[in-house]
């Protein structure tokens, strides 16, 4: 029987209670804030050193003083499943670097390296144990965010969001006006190259700035936003939907506008709204027959061209440069011994420009399917409430194709958050359902 008597917000994961009521709200209340800076990946804290965002910084705190001080039953549930995620991070480890003494690895020139150069230096290289700090982070936030957190955290993730929307949305004013690039947060550098990327695309003769806000490039943009774009239809947040949508549209990114087309028929589809698919393609077969007109000819082409036709034709660099990465990574991990093939040749080696070429590199075909595993098992989280179970499911799995696809960064926090938050989900509304009946 639910307690009546003890707040629903103090429920722990899975009906476990906490026995300590001073300590939930602390840690609460310190994982809320630390996501109001989860968006922001272009700044350090120390610029000096890589990895210092905000909310890592923040996090690493928290999980010292969760080990340090009491911390309820959910501190024995994040050390279990952080020793579980140790344990196999080290059987990897451990395989794919008895494999490369054994085998006497070859890293080819036309690979991505972390650490560019050193193509001797084979047997626990410096980015192996440095990659591997920042995917310490990005477990750990996975788990307090899932172990500690309430349905509380959700107002806080779309502030957040807001917050880098209207960033992004400055710059693009600011640019509009001046024609000069407006980002003043970033102080991130990769080398001497800095972590924001500044992209341009000219639509009938204006130039507008693609949005990316303090994310580091329109890509990065579109993967955090995306899958939280797709879940506020279920949580009825109308002007995040709206605000997310318009901002997802001005990023002019081919993975946007695939998101946002496969949402929307799935999301149709699934409320059976069969009547809205028939308008919707009555508007579009619309919009079409007039941007046939002269008048509009030229901006549709030049729209199409810079969205869709040079990425699908293969003539834009970054279409050119993502699959020319995609078949040298892929041939490397096809020309390499078989026992390599199944564990990689070391996590943190190399970086493609998409993650299942990344991976399979690095960490084999076992390793892409431990970690396909991992990830695709949160769709099958049991949420009571339909709407937000399939968004939830149906933003994941494009979170997934556009990470295999497109963008290999797997340890930025958006990422985790969205995975932990499905769980979050599922504790709000079967307590929802239990403070029912």
């Amino acid at each position: 029987m639910k307690n009546e008597n003890f707040p629903l917000e103090l429920s722990s994961y899975e009906g476990v209670v906490n026995e300590t009521y001073g300590v939930m709200p602390f840690y609460r209340s310190s994982i809320n804030f630390a996501v109001l800076f989860f968006p922001i990946t272009s700044f350090l804290l120390i610029p000096s050193v890589q990895g210092t965002t905000i909310i890592s910084v923040l996090i690493a705190i928290l999980f010292g003083v969760v080990c340090a001080f009491p911390a309820g039953n959910q501190k024995k549930m994040v050390l279990r499943d952080l020793s579980v995620f140790f344990l196999i991070y080290i059987c990897f480890s451990i395989i794919s670097q008895f494999l490369n003494l054994i085998y006497e690895l070859k890293l080819d020139e036309r690979i991505v390296l972390i650490n560019q150069g050193m193509f001797l230096d084979y047997f626990y290289r410096p980015s192996h144990l440095t990659q591997s700090l920042y995917l310490m982070i990005s477990v750990i936030i996975y788990l307090l965010v899932k172990y500690y957190a309430d349905h509380s955290i959700i107002d806080y993730i779309y502030w957040a969001l807001r917050i880098l929307c209207f960033y992004a949305i400055y710059e693009v004013i600011f640019y509009m006006i001046t024609g000069s690039p407006g980002d003043f947060v970033t102080n991130r550098k990769f080398g001497e190259t800095s972590a924001s990327l500044f992209q341009t695309t000219t639509i009938a003769g204006m130039r507008f700035q693609r949005m990316k806000g303090y994310t580091g490039e329109p890509s990065m943009f579109t993967f955090t936003i995306q899958p939280f774009w797709v879940l506020s239809y279920a949580l009825r947040r109308k002007f995040d939907s709206v605000l997310l949508l318009v901002c997802l549209i001005f990023t002019f990114s081919t993975t946007a506008y695939f998101s946002i087309i496969v949402f929307f028929i799935a999301w149709f589809v699934y409320r059976k709204r069969y009547k809205q698919i028939f308008y919707v393609m009555i508007v579009v077969l619309a919009v079409l027959a007039i941007l046939q007109l002269d008048a509009f000819r030229s901006t549709f082409d030049a729209l199409y061209d810079s969205v869709f036709g040079n990425k699908l034709s293969g003539d834009s660099s970054s279409s050119q440069d993502r699959g020319g990465k995609f078949s040298y990574h892929l041939a490397y991990w096809t020309g390499l011994h078989f026992p390599h093939k199944l564990f990689g040749i070391g996590f943190g080696y190399i970086r493609s420009t998409d993650f299942i070429t990344t991976i399979l590199v690095n960490n084999g075909i076992i390793g892409f399917l431990v970690f396909s595993f991992f990830i695709l098992k949160h769709t099958r989280i049991f949420i009571l409430q339909r709407d937000v179970a399939f968004c939830y499911s149906i933003g994941l799995l494009i979170l997934y194709f556009n990470l295999m696809a497109t963008v290999p960064e797997f340890m930025y926090p958006s990422f985790w958050i969205f995975l932990a938050l499905g769980y979050i989900l599922k504790v709000y509304y079967k307590n929802k359902s239990d403070a029912v009946f």
